[in-house]
């Protein structure tokens, strides 16, 4: 199995029971990729009628449709796509693409989903033999705000495959599966001419509706360590200081506000005040109520609703996420930081640090937030 390089990897380019207190270790959240300085464009325009042939027919002539060839990476591609939306089928509103590049070094297989800047769900764990889109360093600025939250997955991976043909033209993308359940749609791989390709809804998928999830094991990543392998060896004890409950404080504290402030200078935007509410009770270290865990969780599942509502993709005129769209990404993820609190032993120090640098990632995508 050969290593797909980074895009432009050969151009150089620069409830806690008391107040906790700012640590001064090293930062308990992981810097997102630095996203790439260098020249050239930064977004490929996708082939004719692709960008027409996503989001409107995915629930029409779409639905179902796969390459005529049976093919092995694609039938790879399907079952790694119907695992990772049986994983979660809890979260309600994402959908996933799994891409097959031939390489000369070998395939290759990448993973995209419809939420955030690639952003994955609490409990779902991605095979070591694949890798996020949104993690390759080489993205640049463009790209990353370009296909944000993208409505149809599968356009994001055709995006990425063009930039990495023009990089390299011995890079293909061979074979796609796409879920089908909120937005995504096989269709434009067939418009863009990819020889394999299928359509994957949970109504067909082959995993039982109670059947368990792929679990963290050795052929399986957290989430995490997709982002950062170092933070995450750090805070699950393989190498480094351990975490302390005052580093985890501060990057929550830091998500979160980042969040409100952000969403504040939107006014479309309703910010929930269950999570203004429930940080300053845990920050005066109180205990929170029962009912006001309760309304944080209704208030994030709500933000995800909100969000997945307006991503963009939905017409051939779309354009990048609107900040109302963002701010209520950023909010679903300030509520599940606080929820991570809830309970206070076994503090979350990997899931804290992840869904923190996803807040952190869309504010230096977008420093003004309501643009």
């Amino acid at each position: 199995m050969g290593a797909l390089p980074p895009f432009n990897s050969d151009v150089p380019r620069p409830a806690p029971t008391a107040s906790v207190t700012p640590a001064s270790g090293p930062p308990i959240a992981p810097t997102a990729p630095a996203p790439s300085s260098s020249a050239g464009p930064s977004v490929t325009a996708l082939p004719p009628g692709v960008m027409g042939s996503g989001v409107g027919a995915a629930a029409g002539a779409g639905a179902g449709l796969s390459s005529p060839v049976d093919d092995p990476q694609l039938t790879a591609a399907a079952a790694l796509v119907y695992e990772l939306a049986h994983a979660s089928r809890l979260y309600g509103t994402i959908d996933w693409c799994v891409g097959v590049f031939k390489t000369p070094a070998g395939a290759e297989t990448v993973v995209v989903g419809n939420e955030g800047a690639g952003f994955i769900p609490r409990g779902v764990f991605v095979p070591r033999s694949a890798r996020m889109l949104f993690c390759d360093s080489g993205l640049g600025i463009d790209f990353r705000r370009r296909w944000f939250a993208w409505a149809n997955p599968a356009q994001t991976m055709l995006a990425y495959a063009n930039l990495l043909a023009d990089h390299n033209p011995n890079i293909e993308l061979y074979a796609l599966a796409t879920s089908t359940d909120h937005g995504g749609s096989a269709l434009p791989a067939q418009a863009a001419g990819v020889p394999h390709y299928e359509d994957c809804s949970l109504a067909r998928s082959p995993i039982p509706a109670d059947a368990n999830p792929a679990t963290l094991d050795e052929g399986h990543a957290h989430r995490l360590e997709t982002l950062d392998r170092g933070i995450y060896a750090r805070l699950t004890g393989v190498t480094g200081s351990a975490p302390d409950r005052s580093e985890a404080w501060t990057a929550t504290v830091t998500g979160v506000r980042t969040a409100l402030e952000r969403a504040a200078t939107i006014k479309e935007v309703v910010v929930p005040p269950e999570i203004r509410s429930v940080l300053e009770v845990l920050n005066r270290g109180e205990a929170v109520a029962a009912e006001q865990w309760q309304g944080l969780e209704f208030a994030g599942l709500s933000s995800v609703l909100q969000s997945a509502s307006q991503r963009p993709g939905h017409g051939p005129q779309s354009g990048e996420a609107s900040p109302f769209a963002r701010a209520y990404h950023n909010l679903a993820r300030a509520s599940e930081l606080l929820l991570m609190w809830a309970r206070n032993t076994d503090l979350p120090y990997t899931e804290i640090a992840y869904t923190a640098a996803h807040i952190v990632s869309e504010a230096q995508l977008w420093p003004a937030a309501d643009r």
